[in-house]
């Protein structure tokens, strides 16, 4: 029975090296599994959803970092449209105090460092990336800048470990979630309720942004999600919500 277990994991193994290729070889074993036991084991079907939510920002140009940070930022194509210096200036306008930022799937955010830092002063500001190529880019210009900034490599899905970096923030703590919530519906649906409860227990602030508009922005559409606007309004004080620059932003406490 041993050895069956041996032969099937050195399998799943397999399967996801065959799954991740070159482009996706940054992303953590947890959600490359996780994604092939959704579609069936299918290496066509898990490459479609992870490029869905990884791949697409992956161009050669963002994993490389070439050129400056304002660059970078507009590469992604989820940061590219944002207002950086309006954003947080909305975002932070009424919020006396600020520990730490603790940015949870950040992309590329890390690289907005200076608009926060502009804002807050020399803020703490911890981003959680799954992306292997991501994190180690972050952390080069965090330490080529002499920035108070570190990225680290973690899957949102291990919620333990996600909530032990929080815990080791100063307070107050402020949680990015920038057009997260997709993403983890689509891979656990419900999973995005119990990870903004147990997230809230160990911070004072939660921002979370939904698009308004696709990521290539041709098609706009109504932000209604109801269930999660619902969720948030019934367990959180809503400080904030408004639109900007292709995204709903939500800033909520407890």
């Amino acid at each position: 029975m041993q050895a069956f277990y041996e032969g099937f994991e050195g399998e799943m193994k397999d399967v996801i090296e065959e799954i991740r290729g070159k482009k996706l070889s940054g992303l953590p074993d947890s959600i490359v599994r996780r994604v092939a036991k959704l579609v069936g084991g299918g290496v066509k079907d898990a490459r479609v959803l992870l490029r869905k939510y990884f791949g697409v920002f992956l161009t050669n140009r963002v994993l490389k970092a070439k050129g400056s940070a304002d660059e970078i930022l507009r590469m992604h194509l989820s940061s590219r449209k944002r207002d950086y210096e309006r954003f947080y200036a909305e975002i932070f306008s009424g919020i006396d105090s600020v520990g730490s930022v603790i940015d949870l799937g950040a992309g590329v955010n890390g690289f907005s460092y200076s608009y926060l830092n502009e804002r807050l002063g020399d803020v703490d500001y911890v981003a959680v990336e799954a992306v292997g190529q991501l994190v180690e880019n972050m952390n080069k210009y965090f330490e080529d800048e002499g920035f108070s900034a570190k990225a680290v490599c973690e899957d949102l899905f291990n919620i333990e470990s996600v909530l032990k970096i929080l815990g080791k923030q100063r307070k107050p703590r402020i949680v990015f979630m920038f057009q997260v919530v997709d993403a983890l519906e689509n891979l656990e649906r419900d999973f995005s309720k119990e990870f903004i409860l147990k997230v809230s227990r160990e911070c004072e602030v939660i921002v979370l942004s939904l698009p308004t508009e696709s990521l290539g922005g041709r098609k706009k559409f109504e932000v209604r999600r109801k269930w999660i606007v619902d969720f948030l309004g019934e367990n959180f004080v809503v400080e904030k919500d408004f639109v900007m620059d292709g995204e709903r932003i939500i800033c909520v406490r407890k």
